[in-house]
Formats: C-alpha cells, structure tokens, sequence
C-alpha cells in the first residue's frame, strides 16, 4: 500500500532542560515505564511520513530524541498547532482593565505532573499578597473509584484549592458557553507548570479571549508567552499579577498581545498548514 502514515505527537512523553538533558514525562514514567513510552514513541516516529507537532519547541525536543533513539526524521517533521476555538474568541477593543484587583483563572487538569502543588504554592502567594482572586477550573467533576484509586492527585489538589481563602472552584460542566462567561469573567490566566508542555490549548482559551496568561519560564511556555508575563519565582509571578491588576495601559497592551498571539490558528491558517505538511 501506499498511503502516507502521519502522526500528531500530541503528549510527547519527554521533555529537555535548558542543558539539553532528556526527562522523561511524569504522567508516563508510572513505575519505571518512561524509557519502554519513549521506545514505543520513537519506534512510532520511525513509522511515519509525516510527523507534526504542536510548536517549535516540540519539534526541537522530538528531533533531540529521535537522533538519541537512532531514528532519522529528514524533512518530514511539521509544526501544525491546533486551531483555536471560533467560540472562544473576543476582540480586545471589548475588554476594560480590571478596577484595582483582578481575577485570575487557573483552567488546567489538576494532575500532580501538571505542577499542581507549585501551581497551590503560587497561589497562596497570588491571593495573600496581590490585589488577586483566583477561580480554578474543576474539569473532571466526579471521578470513578477506578481513576481515583490510579491517581488520587486531582481530588487531593482541588480539597486543598477549596479550602484556600480567595480561591473560588468552577465548573463549566462540559458546556462550551459556560466556559466562555467563566473565561470572560476572568482577567488573566495562568499557565501550567508542567516540564513536558510543548502546547496548552486552555492557554490558547484565554489568550484568544484577550486574557494575558502569566506562566513559568519553561519550554512552550517561554516560546509562547510574552517575556514581561514569564516568571522565575513566585516574588516575581506576585509582582506580574499586581501590575496586570492596577496598572491598566500594561494590561490593556498585554491583552491586545495574548489576543494576537493565536491569529494564526484560526481554523482555515490551520487546515492549510496540516494540508501542506501532509501533500
């Protein structure tokens, strides 16, 4: 048969420090499993005729591990981001700066491998010392007794969450119109602080809806995210947020960029950058 075989690597189950050294992804290391993923995921990568990922940084740590796993790429390594949702998308001339204290919404899996308990720690910091409240996203509602007992972090996080002061739990409840008024409710975003993030559409949410996202200086993150919202420590996350709150010309500029940002991932760029990696 001749029919092309391309691959999305969605999850990369890897990820490389600023040093160039390999890591392998928590969420599928479960007891010692990483190296037997990152194997199986290379031997997929030798597979295909088209490989595409979601940004440039994913493309450079896919590369950086298939040369490690003996695998040759050549040219059919492609970075085709996912489209942004049509429904998830505000113009930025509707968006008024926050009057003296902010919303921040954290809308990500609450996974410990997503840096959950670091996202726990900043936000204590965020609601104590920022003029900031936070509404985090619960998006898994009840689990069953099976995925709990596989991984109980999600439950532990989101107790922990709801019992903080100034950090409010939401649910959209699966429904799409929900989520945009929780979004449109908000002022700015929050990033995940997981290593192996080469994409995050829940920052793309936020962004499209003109929301800066403030995020660690990591991966995708730092490739995405414009440099004045990238932070090192929680001090410096504090002082970010503060501004975002009270210093309206900054969040205005900010919210004009986090919209700009995903203008390229309207679902027509995007169907034409997958159709032309894939001709």
């Amino acid at each position: 048969m001749d029919a092309l075989i391309a691959g999305y690597c969605h999850y990369l189950p890897f990820s490389f420090t600023d040093i160039g050294v390999l890591e392998l992804d928590a969420a599928m290391n479960d007891r010692g499993l990483g190296r037997s993923v990152l194997l199986a995921f290379a031997a997929g990568l030798g597979a295909c005729d088209r490989v595409l990922v979601h940004s440039s940084t994913a493309a450079s740590w896919t590369a950086a591990a298939a040369a490690r796993t003996g695998v040759e790429l050549g040219d059919k390594l492609y970075v085709v981001p996912a489209p942004r949702d049509v429904r998830l998308v505000r113009d930025p001339a509707d968006i008024t700066p926050p009057p003296g204290r902010a919303t921040g919404i954290y809308n990500h899996r609450l996974y410990r491998h997503y840096g959950t308990a670091r996202f726990t720690q900043l936000a204590r910091r965020l609601v104590a010392d920022a003029p900031v409240r936070l509404t985090v996203m619960d998006l898994f509602g009840t689990r069953s007794p099976e995925r709990i007992r596989l991984d109980p972090s999600p439950e532990r996080h989101l107790e922990e969450l709801a019992t903080t002061d100034g950090v409010t739990i939401a649910s959209d409840r699966g429904d799409r119109i929900r989520y945009r008024n929780l979004l449109a409710g908000a002022h700015f975003g929050i990033a995940p602080f997981r290593p192996a993030c080469p994409w995050s559409m829940s920052v793309i949410d936020c962004q499209a809806m003109g929301l800066p996202v403030i995020g660690p200086r990591t991966g995708w993150l730092a490739e995405h995210i414009d440099h004045e919202l990238l932070f090192d420590t929680d001090e410096q996350a504090v002082q970010i947020a503060e501004r975002l709150a009270t210093d309206a010309e900054f969040y205005l500029v900010h919210a004009k960029r986090a919209h700009a940002s995903t203008a390229d991932l309207t679902p027509a760029v995007v169907a034409a950058r997958y159709l032309e990696a894939i001709k």
